[in-house]
């Protein structure tokens, strides 16, 4: 049954982080979080950034497999930004132009077409970008302090945490990945966030996201490496994806 892991698969390259079910107590730790409120106030000096992502979902009762890589190009200071992502060899591009998101529609529809979607007025335009949305998402729930790593010859500090359900619900309700949060029921959501020890700038994360319904279980692992912040980057959204786009994003 390939439907969970799709749904999966969806979620976690929409939200490209996630939120796991908790209680009412949540456990913060200290250091984490002054780290965190550290990371987000770095995050606020940002005017642009690359990142190359990587995922792969996979189903425990059918064996389905879904793989994909992609890489992003986001200039916080002109509001714009610019998604490729690759799954089983075809390419979905997405453009985010202010408050408006471009993507190329690839379900039932030929080669060419796109769909136009809004982003909520009451989000922050910067959490509709990957680094935007994390940093958002880790701040609710728990979150804890795994001392120090090397990752990609930088000295990090490695957080984990496990954002709240109300976190989820954010990011479900008024767009079209609805039905993936209606659907099968999302067990638990882990994030690990590596940040530069000295710069507080991120270096990388991973989402783990275990998603089960219908006698299925889905898990899916996401992993983003931040990269080239302030370089001199210029998002140009194609006339062809203004033209015609299907209000309210893809049919389908």
């Amino acid at each position: 049954m390939r439907r969970p892991a799709l749904h999966v698969a969806l979620a976690v390259c929409l939200v490209l982080a996630g939120c796991s079910l908790l209680g009412s107590d949540p456990v913060r730790e200290a250091e984490a979080v002054d780290r965190l409120d550290s990371v987000r106030d770095r995050a606020q000096t940002v005017e642009s950034y690359q990142y190359d992502l990587s995922f792969d979902v996979s189903t425990t009762a059918s064996g389905d497999r879904v793989s994909g890589t992609g890489t992003g190009t986001v200039n916080v200071t002109t509001r714009r930004a610019v998604t490729n992502v690759t799954v089983d060899g075809a390419t979905t591009r997405t453009y985010l132009d202010n408050r408006t998101a471009y993507t190329q529609c690839r379900t039932t529809m030929p080669t060419g077409f796109w769909g136009e979607e809004e982003i909520p007025s009451e989000r922050n335009w910067t959490e509709a970008t990957p680094l935007g949305r994390q940093l958002a998402l880790l701040s609710t729930g728990d979150l804890y302090h795994n001392g120090t790593e090397t990752v990609d010859g930088h000295e990090t500090v490695y957080l984990t945490g496990s954002p709240s359900k109300d976190a989820l619900d954010a990011y479900s309700d008024g767009t079209s990945a609805s039905p993936v949060f209606g659907g099968p029921n999302v067990d638990s959501v882990t994030v690990d966030f590596w940040v530069d020890a000295a710069t507080n700038r991120p270096v990388q994360s991973e989402v783990r996201v275990v998603v089960s319904g219908d006698g299925e279980t889905a898990m899916a692992t996401v992993t983003t490496r931040y990269r080239d912040y302030g370089d001199r980057v210029r998002v140009t959204v194609p006339a062809d994806a203004r033209a015609d786009a299907f209000s309210g994003g893809c049919p389908g």
